[in-house]
């Protein structure tokens, strides 16, 4: 009986610990806003994990569609496309490298937000 509350203990245990790696909790260290072309200010991510949180809203509501297209660059000039969607939409992307980034965003027809977050260690 003592092994299997044991297991059982280890289990929630377990259980526990994975559920908080992936619900943890984030703060926001950079934003950026907009409502047309333009590249954003560089930013410099020393952590190895963060995550993009973006959004896209129609700036008319009275015209139908509208682009959003955001795009990461890195310090190399490497692009790594975040979203292309139509508004209003939201996502979150998760980045594992660090260094010095911006983006370039694409915009028609729609409002735009980013907000780079970092994990909070407790």
């Amino acid at each position: 009986m003592k092994k299997i509350m044991m297991i059982f203990s280890v289990v929630i245990i377990l259980s526990n610990y994975v559920i908080s790696q992936s619900t943890g909790e984030w703060k926001t260290v950079y934003s950026f806003s907009g409502s047309s072309v333009e590249n954003t200010d560089d930013f410099i991510m020393k952590k190895n994990k963060w995550r993009i949180m973006w959004e896209a809203e129609k700036q008319y509501e009275e015209f139908y569609g509208g682009n959003v297209e955001i795009k990461l660059i890195d310090s190399e000039g490497k692009e790594e496309l975040v979203a292309n969607t139509i508004p209003p939409d939201t996502g979150k992307t998760i980045i594992r490298k660090k260094g010095k980034f911006y983006f370039e965003v694409l915009c028609v027809l729609a409002k735009w937000k980013i907000e780079i977050q970092e994990s909070v260690s407790k």
